[in-house]
């Protein structure tokens, strides 16, 4: 609801601040989505909010604690950018074992400079395979299909 107030979707017109508030209402409630959207628009500077790296950061962790690889990503990359590579090594582990296929290049960057054993990426692959195996589904096929077909797909969407 708080994307279609965001955007005018669906009949109902823009109101960005009616969208931050239901952002906020469902990060409060431990929503993962909603805290990773709210870290989106901090970092971005979107929907009418100033750009805050800091506090994008905070939803991106709240969401990853929820179990969101997109936002565990984000931190990966922010604390790449820090120049904390342990961290950011942890974090793309974490996010590339859930299936999240982004993470793995942050991975192999980090092999090529002599940061990460090849044992750590053979066993981070290995659990990557096992967990994209598990979201495997004809519909979801399809909708991928759908989605290629209309032009709307985004490589994001298949992890």
């Amino acid at each position: 609801m708080a994307q279609n107030h965001g955007y005018g979707k669906h009949g109902i017109a823009v109101d960005q601040a009616k969208c931050n508030e239901l952002l906020r209402e469902a990060a409060g409630l431990g929503f993962p989505a909603a805290q990773y959207q709210l870290g989106q628009l901090y970092r971005d500077g979107g929907m009418g909010l100033e750009q805050n790296e800091k506090e994008a950061l905070n939803y991106f962790k709240e969401a990853a604690e929820g179990g969101d690889l997109f936002a565990r990503h984000n931190i990966a990359c922010a604390e790449r950018r820090k120049g904390n590579n342990v961290a950011a090594m942890r974090h793309f582990r974490l996010s590339a074992s859930g299936g999240h296929r982004s993470s793995v290049g942050g991975l192999l960057a980090r092999f090529d400079e002599g940061l990460l054993h090849h044992s750590y990426v053979a066993e981070t692959l290995q659990a990557m395979y096992l967990a994209r195996a598990e979201m495997k589904s004809e519909g979801r096929d399809q909708w991928i299909v759908h989605l290629k077909r209309t032009g709307k797909y985004k490589e994001e969407y298949d992890f």
